[in-house]
C-alpha cells in the first residue's frame, strides 16, 4: 500500500482519538458528554460569529484553525475539568507538555498545527488571546442554554464560576464584555445553580 494512504489513514484514526475525548459537560438537551471535536468546532464557528459581528481586526481563518487544533493534545493528555480534582489541575501543564511532544513526534510534518498550538499556549498574539478567552466562555454559554444542568449536577454556583474564570477571560476585551453580560444575566437566574 502507498505510504501516503497509510499516513492519511493513521491521521484520520487520530481524529477519532480526538473525538473520543469526553469532556465533563453534557451536550445540550442530551444525556451524553460533549467531546473535544464538538467543542473545538463550536469554538471555531462562534469565533467566526464574534469576529464578524464585532468587525474585529483578527485573522478569522487563523482563529478558526487555532480553535480546531487548540485541544488536539488532549487525545494524549485527556481533558482537565475546570472543577475537577486538584491533583488533575496540578498535573495539567506537565501532561499537556508531554502530549505536545508526542504530537510533534507523531506528526512532525504538520508544522502549521504545531505553530498554532504553540501560539495558543503562549497567549501572546491577539488571535491566541481571543481563542483562549472564547474557550473559557463557550462552556458557560452552553451551560446557560441547557438550564444549568451541569452546574446543578456538580453543585457549582455563580461565585465558583466567576472564581474559576478570573484572570482568564479578561485576556481578550471583546470576549470579556460578553462574559460580563452573561454574569449579569446569570445573577437574575438562581434556578441555574444547585
Amino acid at each position: 500500500m502507498n505510504d501516503s494512504v497509510n499516513s492519511i489513514l493513521s491521521f484520520v484514526s487520530f481524529t477519532h482519538d480526538i473525538r473520543n475525548v469526553k469532556r465533563a459537560m453534557w451536550v445540550k438537551d442530551e444525556e451524553q458528554f460533549e467531546n473535544d471535536s464538538e467543542h473545538s468546532f463550536q469554538v471555531a464557528i462562534v469565533a467566526l460569529y464574534i469576529i464578524e459581528q464585532n468587525k474585529l481586526k483578527l485573522d478569522p481563518y487563523k482563529c478558526m484553525a487555532m480553535a480546531i487544533v487548540h485541544d488536539v493534545l488532549e487525545a494524549h493528555s485527556g481533558d482537565t475539568h475546570i472543577y475537577g480534582k486538584q491533583s488533575d489541575l496540578d498535573s495539567k501543564k506537565d501532561r499537556e507538555q508531554t502530549a505536545i511532544a508526542k504530537l510533534r513526534a507523531d506528526w512532525p510534518e504538520l508544522t502549521l498545527m504545531h505553530q498554532l498550538i504553540d501560539e495558543y499556549e503562549l497567549k501572546q498574539t491577539a488571535e491566541s488571546k481571543f481563542i483562549y478567552a472564547l474557550d473559557k466562555l463557550v462552556p458557560m454559554l452552553n451551560n446557560y442554554l441547557d438550564g444549568g444542568r451541569n452546574w446543578k449536577r456538580e453543585h457549582i454556583n455563580l461565585d465558583r464560576i466567576t472564581g474559576a474564570k478570573a484572570g482568564k477571560i479578561e485576556i481578550d476585551e471583546t470576549v470579556f464584555a460578553y462574559y460580563q453580560d452573561m454574569v449579569e444575566l446569570m445573577k437574575d437566574k438562581p434556578e441555574l445553580f444547585a
